[in-house]
């Protein structure tokens, strides 16, 4: 609840309570430098900070907004939401009267149990909550006949998987299409944002789904594969679309990227459609960066990506590809060719090692997880044996894992040293391993490498038990003294972990670096220590997912177009509105008040076992468009408005 604190209401003239579970909301006190926050509005109540703040008026503010938002298919909302406006209106006017509060109070409680999706729902919340604690103001205002001068307010429309989703697509709103059969309209709701729909569509990790409120209900819906769909059958015609968008003047600003994986297509998408020129150096001989040369084509078929990024030289960019910084360039090389800002996007290829005894030996059968990946997307040949052992728990672990049954293996054994549960891996891709033949050895940790003739025999291991939970909160694995044995194995391949190679950055570094040897940012802005160079993406945040490294490159297009426009950079009203968003969802307890539709999630169909796991082709086959209209129809619209009154 926002106005009701541990039972307390916060009322104008008194002192706030706060309480330990409110501290979030200290940290926001200020909406910007100097500009402090009178009152926050938003969808289960309110905050009022400042008795000088105009409560009828931000009712009547907050309440244009739920009218426009509403989809109109449904009478409570539509109308409800209408009139609401009207009779907030009137008062704010000083025309209203006793009457129009009592009506106010009726209409509100009719659109909150009569409406049919969650923006309904929730709406009117806020509004109920003033007539309750502050109906007096309101009384006054009526008595009085006093109008109400019309401020401007700080609005956003978001949701729960809106704000969980790293690059903040508006996900109600392409499903909604889809529910509509409007999908060129669905997909370019998902393109406002994201570039790269199909490839999102098949390998995002769905932080988006974890956070859908139908989940409480039943399931969450299938986001992730809704946007394959449409992607899918749209996707040529969004590609000319987005290019007749773009213009680019003669004057326009030069940009260089180096890296085109998902950070730097992203980046260069959005800066095209700002109007700048945009040059992209890759290191490869393709685009997609480690989502090309990491991500094994069962899951993310190569030519998707290439078509994807096609989107960006159809927009006016250009891609100049084997050119690596550190060898063929540096950054200086880039402005002394003109360029006026840099991105640096470039990805953690750099896979980390045991640190066990064998290694030093650099025997055969012995790679990274990384570099045996890139080596099975280039279709280079190797000598894999029969018997092959990963070791680790994330995603590079199941995708070397199912990748070396694909490539001639008989046996895979995956080494993990923690329980199932705390496996970093994306659930599906631990199913279906587990289907495909891959042997889990759960709390085991190597300890020994096995070398004979210069060829990896084996892989020494012990077996662990959690101890005391670590600085993470994770209860900490230790060694089982004594029990030790061995794996028996022609290769062995650790996906532990990955990390940027810094040498590209020259002797000593040209840019600040952390004491994790990533590039320091400003994280507001992702400037580095150098003015005209911004970074994003795995060389900033370490190893993370292909929609983080999106999301930073969006922001980043951001902060250059300012840096080119005005010369200096500051926080978009986007991110300064999510703060406060996410200071007050850190003290609402959220729930679904409503009884769930029966249509429970759609399963997603797979190859059988038997036939993928001779061949690298895609192991999902994706919705038909008669179970997107089902999957789509699930959703239950779970917009939330939040409104912020500051002092200027």
């Amino acid at each position: 609840m926002f106005g009701i604190w541990d039972g307390q209401t916060v009322h104008p003239g008194k002192d706030a309570l706060w309480t330990p579970k409110l501290t979030p909301l200290q940290d926001v006190a200020e909406y910007e430098p100097g500009n402090p926050i009178q009152a926050i509005m938003g969808w289960d109540g309110f905050f009022v900070f400042d008795p000088s703040v105009d409560l009828v008026d931000m009712a009547r503010a907050y309440m244009e907004v739920v009218q426009r938002e509403s989809c109109g298919k449904c009478v409570p909302c539509r109308m409800g939401t209408r009139v609401a406006v009207d009779l907030l209106t009137r008062i704010a006017d000083g025309k209203g009267s006793e009457e129009d509060l009592h009506t106010l109070r009726r209409v509100a409680c009719l659109v909150r149990d009569a409406s049919m999706c969650e923006l309904g729902h929730t709406g009117m919340n806020g509004v109920l909550y003033l007539l309750e604690h502050y109906e007096g103001v309101f009384r006054e205002s009526i008595v009085q006949g006093v109008r109400h001068p019309r401020r401007s307010y700080h609005t956003k429309v978001t949701a729960p998987c809106i704000e969980a989703c790293p690059e903040r697509l508006d996900i109600p709103a392409y499903i909604d299409t889809i529910r509509s059969g409007r999908y060129t309209d669905s997909l370019s709701i998902i393109q406002e944002k994201n570039p790269l729909a199909s490839v999102c569509g098949r390998v995002c990790v769905r932080f988006c789904e974890f956070a859908c409120r139908r989940g409480m209900l039943d399931d969450p819906v299938n986001i992730k594969h809704l946007k394959r769909f449409v992607s899918d059958v749209e996707l040529e015609a969004a590609v000319k679309k987005q290019a007749k968008q773009v213009s680019l003047s003669p004057d326009a600003k030069r940009v260089a990227i180096i890296g085109a994986g998902p950070a730097g297509i992203t980046a260069a998408y959005h800066l095209l459609r700002k109007g700048h020129r945009v040059e992209i150096f890759e290191a490869m001989d393709e685009p997609g960066g480690m989502a090309t040369y990491g991500i094994p084509d069962y899951r993310l078929p190569r030519q998707v990506l290439r078509n994807e990024a096609q989107v960006v030289l159809e927009m006016g960019g250009r891609i100049h590809y084997n050119q690596r910084l550190g060898q063929d360039f540096t950054l200086k090389d880039l402005r002394d060719r003109g360029f006026e800002a840099i991105f640096l996007a470039v990805g953690c290829w750099v896979g980390m090692r045991l640190g066990i005894p064998g290694e030093e030996l650099e025997p055969k059968g012995y790679y990274v997880g990384v570099d045996f990946l890139r080596h099975v997307n280039r279709r280079d040949p190797l000598d894999m044996g029969t018997k092959v052992v990963v070791v680790g728990g994330g995603n590079v672990a199941m995708d070397c894992s199912r990748s070396s049954l694909r490539m001639g293996a008989n046996e895979v054994h995956l080494v993990y040293r923690r329980t199932k549960a705390e496996m970093p891996a994306d659930k599906v891709e631990i199913h279906e391993a587990e289907e495909e033949g891959v042997h889990f050895h759960f709390l085991t940790n190597p300890t020994r490498l096995l070398v004979e003739d210069g060829r990896v025999v084996g892989l020494e291991c012990i077996r662990m038990e959690l101890g005391e939970p670590d600085s993470s909160g994770r209860r900490r694995p230790v060694p089982v003294e004594g029990s030790e044995f061995v794996i028996e194995c022609d290769m062995v391949l650790p996906a532990i972990g990955q990390k940027m190679d810094v040498r590209c950055l020259g002797d000593p570094p040209v840019l600040k670096l952390t004491r994790w040897n990533t590039v320091e940012v400003n994280p507001d802005t992702l400037q580095t220590s150098m003015e005209c160079v911004f970074a994003g993406g795995d060389c900033v945040s370490g190893p993370a997912t292909l929609i983080e490294a999106m999301a930073a490159g969006f922001r980043v297009s951001h902060s250059i177009d300012q840096y080119l426009r005005h010369g200096r950079v500051e926080l978009t009203e986007e991110e300064r509105m999510s703060r406060v968003l996410r200071a007050v969802s850190a003290v609402d307890e959220d729930m679904v008040d409503r009884l769930a539709r029966g249509v429970q999630r759609i399963q997603i169909p797979t190859r059988s076992v038997q036939e993928r796991v001779d061949d690298f082709e895609e192991v999902e086959m994706g919705l038909t468009p008669e179970d997107a209209l089902l999957e789509a129809d699930r959703c239950l619209r779970c917009y939330r408005i939040l409104l912020v009154a500051t002092a200027k």
